[in-house]
């Protein structure tokens, strides 16, 4: 099968830009904890001024996992991840430009001897979101899958999520940070280089990435994170049709076959590395949720960090939310976060 044109000029624009140094992300930092930004803080420069994505977010209980970064550029978050897997766990990093791959591998050494290993406990591959299946990885050989800032590049992404879905371990996770339109956006300048490669004109819509998610067979996604990319040239914004693009990251779910339990009161035994005291509630305080949720969390490898009583009544647990409305909440708040990137 042969590769899509565009993502042959995502490929060129990337290395570009691994060469020329001249562009980065802002590291969403108010959605990290302190420990997770001292990892990130200790990467090598040569990784940070090359850090690309639309927002990072962690997953809890990470020790001794193994974990899938679908598009993971030069390396940034294999080398963080690398870190808190520990040496038990086990990192594959993909990404479709050579370039950033060749800059992941020089800069292996320094970060796996920086975690003090013997020897890597990671591994980069050139290759497709579309086509992960060519690299010779085994279905459901991974209990965590990622990914930053990719799939608003991939031109099919029906296959890329049916890929991701494949390789994923039921009772797994899916971190999925993407950009993401508020309306669809113009289909005339998908050829436009700057525009797709950074993420405009190949956004999906945002109320459409629960019907792919689902058709992939992945559980409806649950928000946890939006900031905005800013457009800054006056002509892009012509061409967009002043249209917004945000940042946001979301979990999704691979569940067993069938699996279904009825609404829940969920108590947070407080076990999770990193979150002694809370995780999304406090510890020992029994919240009620919706059976969808009590679902994922029963049925996924979290399913230990949590009591279960059966509920009484009706709960309804958020998911699918919109990420204009969250960031236009906070800016009304004042609480407005800075824009992930711009484009400019």
């Amino acid at each position: 099968m042969a590769d899509h044109p565009i993502s042959g000029m995502v490929r060129g624009f990337y290395n570009k830009l691994n060469k020329e140094t001249n562009f980065k992300c802002r590291l969403n930092d108010e959605d990290l904890t302190q420990d997770q930004i001292g990892v990130f803080s200790q990467l090598s420069d040569a990784i940070k001024e090359r850090y690309y994505g639309s927002g990072m977010t962690i997953p809890e209980k990470l020790a001794g996992k193994r974990v899938l970064d679908i598009g993971c550029g030069s390396g940034s978050f294999v080398f963080i991840l690398s870190k808190l897997v520990g040496p038990s766990g086990y990192v594959v990093g993909v990404d479709y430009c050579d370039g950033l791959i060749d800059t992941a591998k020089a800069q292996s050494e320094y970060h796996w001897k920086l975690w003090g290993y013997s020897k890597p406990n990671f591994e980069f591959h050139v290759g497709n979101a579309e086509r992960l299946d060519e690299l010779g990885l085994k279905a459901e050989s991974f209990d965590l899958v990622v990914s930053n800032g990719v799939f608003c590049v991939v031109p099919d992404k029906d296959r890329a999520f049916a890929q991701a879905y494949n390789l994923l371990k039921t009772g797994g996770q899916f971190y999925l940070n993407d950009v993401y339109a508020e309306k669809d956006p113009p289909a005339k300048y998908k050829d436009n280089e700057t525009l797709w490669c950074l993420g405009t004109t190949g956004a999906m819509r945002w109320d459409t990435l629960a019907s792919t998610a689902v058709k992939a067979g992945f559980t409806v996604p649950y928000l946890t994170q939006a900031a905005p990319v800013k457009i800054l040239k006056e002509e892009y914004n012509t061409m967009l049709e002043n249209g917004r693009f945000m940042c946001a990251g979301w979990r999704l779910f691979k569940l067993p076959k069938g699996a279904k339990r009825g609404a829940a009161r969920v108590t947070y035994n407080g076990n999770i590395p990193g979150f002694p005291e809370a995780f999304t509630w406090d510890k020992g305080v029994g919240v009620d949720v919706d059976s969808d949720l009590a679902t994922i969390l029963s049925a996924s490898y979290l399913s230990d960090s949590f009591a279960f009583a059966d509920a009484s009544g009706s709960p309804t647990t958020k998911r699918n939310q919109n990420p204009f409305a969250l960031v236009d909440k906070l800016k009304a708040e004042g609480r407005m976060p800075d824009s992930i990137y711009k484009v400019e």
